[in-house]
């Protein structure tokens, strides 16, 4: 009489995979690739082009999106710190540091240090360089590899008020190398009029992104 060995045929069933288990298997690989590759149809991003964004625009706008996420996202910089908007970056490469811009030494000490029970003070680095400015420095450049710019600080007088943080933006200098968007004060909010607002063809080809009102210039 041949004697069945339980515990083997157990161990042989084991060495492969079920089909239940490929399927979660592949579930997670889908739900882990939609993490890693987001879709950009809700990112407040325009290029005055009109046309199909290419590779190098979508690399470009998949920087833009994680410095708005690092600033804006939950626990970010404009969270921590937008009870002192004067606080805020000035420069893009602000958010690589780990101890906070030299600004805040005036503009507010207390946030030097990160409060992690009230979840206040400088918190970086934010995110890591993708690239180097033209003195060398690290910071975030755009598919072109120009260094991105933040424009925060509208009426340039050193501080950082409410209403100018309400408009904060990032901007790539898109493929002319050349930040053609203007930073002053009558172009802080995007909309139809010429004279107050930012329009489409105000900004050549750049790439804008805003980080806390939406994006709707013609």
């Amino acid at each position: 009489m041949v004697k069945f060995n339980t515990h083997t045929h157990r161990s042989l069933n084991r060495g492969g995979l079920t089909l239940l288990e490929l399927l979660v298997v592949l579930v997670i690989l889908i739900a882990t690739a939609l993490i890693i590759f987001p879709t950009f149809d809700n990112i407040d991003i325009a290029s005055p082009t009109g046309e199909a964004d290419s590779p190098v625009e979508i690399a470009t706008q998949a920087t833009m999106n994680t410095v708005r996420e690092a600033m804006a996202g939950e626990d970010g910089v404009i969270e921590s710190l937008s009870h002192k908007t004067n606080a805020l970056p000035r420069k893009i490469n602000d958010l690589l540091k780990e101890d906070a811009p030299e600004h805040m030494e005036e503009a507010a000490p207390e946030l030097k240090n990160y409060d992690p029970v009230n979840k206040i003070g400088w918190h970086g680095p934010y995110v890591h360089a993708t690239g180097r400015n033209k003195t060398g420095e690290p910071t975030i450049v755009d598919g072109w590899g120009n260094e991105l710019e933040l424009q925060v600080d509208f009426d340039q007088d050193g501080t950082i008020n409410q209403t100018e943080s309400k408009f904060i933006r990032v901007v790539s200098a898109g493929p002319n190398g050349e930040i053609e968007t203007p930073d002053d004060i009558t172009n802080m909010k995007p909309g139809e009029n010429e004279v107050s607002e930012l329009t489409l063809s105000e900004c050549g080809d750049d790439l804008v992104m805003f980080l806390r009102y939406p994006d709707n210039r013609k």
